[in-house]
């Protein structure tokens, strides 16, 4: 079975919007053990979606194409047209629902504007898909695609297959409710030979290293399984494995886990600061933190997870040499001695602030973001994490990048890896 993707819009070829459509519907296909086979992104133009409709049903020979975007009320919402002139069909105003979007705008105290007229139409040969969550529709077509091959004895045999082709919504609540609700199940239908795909995530190693690690591995499982090294942005790089035979990927996963343990924090859909979480939660500990550079980031991923009250007590983002004097009792000769940024310091704000909030664990984070402020004994970059942990205290320093972003988001990522691994190990 192949499947298609086509997003429209301006906005995506200009870069000015990133098209995250196509990617969540990858990865929704991918965990129902399907795969997107082609991907085209075009501009709100009539022929250009013609075209591509076509190619995507004649060259291609999908079953399913999947398209979003341009079905709005504006002038460059011009998908359905598109579609209704590629099925040779007719359009026709439909009263019951025009009175339905009324009456939801009413109740919103807006008056519904004649704009919104185009989006009550339905469309003779195909389906409307419902919208749960918004005011236009989406559309359903079928249309055979025949085959033609040569046979024994060189006789010409044909097959004929439906294809499916779906118009959803640019805006991604309406197109995730759509797609979920309508066009994955009619997808699962006809799918006769669904994938098994499994993800290693890991965090703390580059991609290049970690597969140097595994190349044997590699090597002698390439014509079993497919292996992808998927970098994610300051998180890590998942290992995905897909293949038809789980019984394969399983035994695959199997034998890559040991090589790089240490780098392992989950798989597939494992989120770090969750993991952390529940291995909080299992020993029964509690956390706080004292971030300077960072400025709470790290309390924010740790209280990103649901019930982090019950191991997260509180933190301090003390900027100033003040605050984590008067606020988490750094000495203020230790400061002078080694400066703010410093492994001293670091540690005596994990410490501190374990003490003062009167955590099992806590947590001091203080460096140079950037793009100011180095020097040549302290350049941009360099950041100090401190972890009071059973009256034990471990300091990291790293030495990052000139990009002030990036250092707080990496210091953040380092230090609940950093995390991980002393509760993994304790």
């Amino acid at each position: 079975m192949k499947i298609g993707i086509i997003t429209i819009g301006n906005e995506l070829l200009s870069g000015f919007t990133l098209d995250r459509n196509a990617a969540w519907i990858g990865q929704q296909l991918l965990s129902a053990g399907m795969k997107v086979d082609i991907h085209h992104t075009i501009p709100d133009d009539f022929a250009d979606i013609y075209d591509t409709l076509e190619y995507q049903w004649s060259r291609w020979e999908c079953d399913h194409i999947i398209v979003t975007g341009g079905l709005g009320p504006t002038v460059d919402d011009i998908t359905v047209s598109a579609f209704i002139e590629y099925f040779d069909d007719t359009d026709k105003f439909d009263k019951d629902y025009w009175d339905q979007l009324s009456d939801r705008f009413k109740k919103l105290n807006f008056k519904m504007p004649n704009l919104n007229k185009n989006q009550a139409f339905k469309v003779k040969k195909g389906n409307m898909i419902p919208n749960k969550v918004g005011s236009a529709r989406g559309l359903h077509y079928t249309k055979e695609h025949a085959s033609f091959f040569k046979g024994v004895k060189a006789m010409v045999k044909k097959t004929s297959k439906v294809v499916n082709f779906y118009a959803l919504p640019g805006v991604p609540k309406e197109m995730k409710s759509m797609f979920t609700n309508y066009v994955l199940p009619e997808i699962e239908k006809t799918n006769l030979n669904k994938v098994v795909c499994k993800s290693i995530r890991t965090t703390g190693v580059p991609e290049s290293i970690l597969q140097e690690k595994i190349t044997d591995i590699i090597d002698s499982n390439k014509d079993n399984c497919d292996i992808a090294f998927l970098p994610h942005r300051m998180l890590g790089v998942d290992i995905r494995i897909t293949s038809k035979n789980a019984k394969l990927v399983d035994e695959l996963i199997n034998t890559i886990v040991p090589r790089i343990k240490k780098y392992v924090y989950g798989f597939d859909k494992d989120k770090l600061e969750q993991v952390i979480a529940d291995l909080l939660l299992k020993s029964n500990l509690t956390v706080s933190t004292a971030e300077s550079c960072t400025s709470g980031l790290l309390a924010a991923r740790l209280t990103d997870v649901p019930g982090s009250s019950k191991y997260f007590k509180g933190g301090s983002v003390c900027y100033s040499n003040e605050l984590k004097i008067n606020d988490v009792g750094v000495k203020s000769d230790l400061i002078e001695r080694y400066g703010a940024v410093s492994e001293e310091v670091a540690g005596a704000l994990a410490k501190n602030i374990a003490n003062k909030n009167n955590t099992d664990i806590g947590i001091g984070i203080t460096g140079i973001a950037g793009p100011d402020g180095g020097s040549e004994k302290k350049p941009v970059g360099l950041v100090f994490v401190g972890i009071f942990y059973q009256n034990n205290l471990y300091i990291k320093k790293y030495n990052l990048t000139p990009d002030r972003i990036t250092n707080r988001e990496l210091t953040v990522i380092l230090c609940l890896n950093e995390i991980r691994k002393i509760l993994r190990n304790s």
